[in-house]
């Protein structure tokens, strides 16, 4: 099996010794003791924060991937920087990072889109298209496809919120984690599932009873019965255990989404030279690269932890998939609409995605039409 072979055992560990060498250029301190993007002659200390916990896959990308690639460009340019990194909510929240960053409480965040479903209802897109990507590096490259040629997906952070995108990170392809083993899609109707919000209608769509969450919550609320299920992926669910309370994880297919991103506060950006500016610039799309390739390799990785862990890891058949797409042919037309009426180019881009995923090799299970 590939999880288990030579082969990706072998990616495995250069990714890891990648991961390794990159991480140690990065220097935390205590949080307090930074101004906010404080400079001094070539010195700069950066405040960086995200309410996700330091496991959480994205989280692991700003600290071992993006800040210790602008320590390195820095220190090249003859400036140190530091980075004092406050992660799981110390500083911010899941749903509070956006404002963080807007307030310069902290100088640069990552979050999730999906928790900001109203100040960033376009950016949510790829929850409007079940069952594309299937891995994350198709998925980023679909997605950086739309943000550069949709000016709204970018500008939307510096003309309303105070900040500018760095990189937009994306996860592994979502699937279904339960307390109870199911085989069809019928067995779903009535059941509590939960997710981010924008990807509810996926569940609700097969009859179950949709409850939003946010991730710190999903194992207490999975474990007491709040819900019976989660829209979530397999990094997340063994970086967060969510096999122990749902043991159950169905590989369903919903697609691998670009839906998260670094920023960093416009105050804090201006006061930077050029040269810097430059080079975190470059930091941030370096990380977005690497990210795809490096996110495939960790959902196989944990699938097989899981595995043999205990969890009952089995694929939703060819017939049922199918079926479940044809339930949800209509939503990403119906969503982008619905963004048209707001004045946001939702038709624009969420027909652009479609079409640049079947170029790229994408093979939809229904393919979508955006009137």
């Amino acid at each position: 099996m590939e999880l288990y072979s030579s082969k990706s055992n072998m990616r495995r560990r250069n990714l890891s010794k990648t991961l390794g060498i990159l991480a140690t250029g990065a220097l935390a301190i205590g949080l307090a003791a930074a101004l906010p993007g404080a400079a001094s002659a070539d010195k700069f200390n950066f405040r960086m924060a995200s309410g996700h916990a330091p496991a959480t896959g994205y989280v692991r990308m700003m600290s071992e991937q993006f800040a210790p690639r602008v320590v390195a460009k820095l220190e090249a340019m003859g400036h140190k920087a530091t980075f004092n990194e406050a992660y799981g909510g110390s500083i911010v929240k899941v749903a509070e990072t956006l404002e963080g960053v807007k307030d310069g409480i902290v100088d640069l965040g990552g979050y999730c889109f999906c928790f900001e479903p109203s100040n960033l209802f376009l950016n949510t897109y790829p929850l409007w298209m079940p069952f594309d990507a299937q891995n994350a590096t198709l998925g980023t490259k679909v997605a950086r496809e739309v943000y550069n040629n949709v000016p709204h997906m970018a500008g939307v952070f510096e003309k309303k919120y105070n900040q500018k995108l760095l990189g937009l990170f994306g996860f592994d392809n979502y699937g279904l984690y339960t307390t109870f083993a199911w085989d069809s899609v019928t067995e779903l109707k009535g059941r509590k599932m939960s997710g981010a919000g924008p990807n509810l209608p996926w569940v609700e769509a097969v009859g179950a009873i949709p409850v939003g969450t946010t991730l710190p919550d999903v194992y207490p609320s999975l474990q007491t019965g709040v819900y019976d299920g989660v829209l979530l992926f397999p990094s997340v669910g063994w970086s967060h255990k969510l096999f122990e309370p749902a043991p159950h994880y169905k590989i369903v297919g919903f697609g691998s989404k670009t839906f998260h991103g670094v920023t960093i506060n416009m105050d804090t950006w201006k006061s930077l030279p050029a040269d810097v500016q430059k080079a975190m610039s470059e930091a941030g799309m370096e990380t977005e690269d690497f990210t795809g390739p490096w996110v495939d390799e960790l959902e196989a990785t944990n699938l097989g932890r899981m595995v043999m862990a205990g969890a009952n890891v089995t694929r939703v058949t060819p017939e049922a998939r199918l079926a479940w797409a044809k339930t949800l042919a209509g939503f990403p037309n119906m969503r982008a609409k619905e963004a048209d009426s707001k004045g946001l180019p939702g038709s624009k881009v969420v027909g652009m995605a479609v079409d640049v995923a079947e170029k790229l090799g994408h093979k939809w299970p229904v393919r979508y039409v955006i009137k």
